[in-house]
């Protein structure tokens, strides 16, 4: 009795290390209202941007505790691919760096997942500077975490003994999952990345709503003439006149 039940929870914790290895997708990218599909980037040899020691296959590191790390490949592509992107899809957002140019130099960029037995730590780490052509240069430094209980621990835990599952499932999709925490905290990053860009080339929604007012050609709206009804007897007395 007591060989039949090792041998089952042995396979079933086997069973879950092999599922608890499957692949995280990491979907990192702007988040942004009425995106529209995009498949082109625009060349601008007049803005600088690098990314130090970026890797094409690698932008966040996931630690599972049980086996070694995996380097995750984001699906929405590099930084680098990312700011150019979004440097051509909005040029109207940074209008002091597109017309006058500069760099955008990425000297940090950490996307981690560390699970521990008792303690998962996702965090992202950016470091970057800014430079617009005739001004000076200024740095960006962001840092976010999420600090859980969602570990491979605490489930294969809860799936083998039954009753702690029942806390395990509710805070788990409280918290988010390992996928959901890289995920949010990176596109967290790059939208702070992204908002500090837009501050430092100049742009405002004020001034970009007062632009579009201007543009616009305001025709005023025309009335038709409307006609008064003749009295018959003025109109025969007008006519004899």
């Amino acid at each position: 009795m007591f060989i039949n039940r090792f041998l089952f929870i042995s396979s079933l914790s086997l069973f879950l290390f092999g599922f608890l290895h499957c692949g995280i997708s990491l979907r990192v990218y702007r988040v942004f209202p009425n995106e529209r599909e995009f498949d082109f980037v625009k060349k601008m040899d007049h803005i600088v941007i690098q990314v130090k020691q970026e890797n094409r296959r690698q932008m966040a590191v996931y630690d599972p505790y049980f086996f070694d790390s995996e380097a995750l490949q984001n699906e929405y592509g590099p930084l680098s691919y990312l700011i150019r992107k979004e440097l051509s899809i909005r040029e109207s957002r940074y209008p002091l760096l597109v017309e006058r140019g500069g760099s955008i130099f990425v000297e940090e960029f950490q996307l981690v997942s560390l699970d521990r037995c008792s303690r998962n730590l996702t965090y992202v780490r950016l470091k970057a500077k800014i430079q617009i052509r005739g001004y000076a240069e200024e740095e960006i430094n962001y840092y976010d975490e999420i600090d859980s209980k969602v570990t491979n621990c605490f489930l294969t835990g809860s799936i083998i003994t039954v009753v702690p599952l029942l806390w395990y499932v509710p805070y788990n999709g409280f918290r988010g999952n390992r996928e959901d925490q890289l995920n949010q905290l990176g596109r967290n990053a790059l939208t702070e990345l992204f908002t500090q860009l837009e501050i430092r080339s100049g742009y405002t929604e004020k001034s970009t709503e007062s632009q579009k007012l201007e543009e616009q050609k305001i025709i005023p709206k025309q009335t038709p003439n409307k006609q008064e009804p003749v009295d018959p007897k003025l109109k025969e007395i007008l006519d004899s006149l």
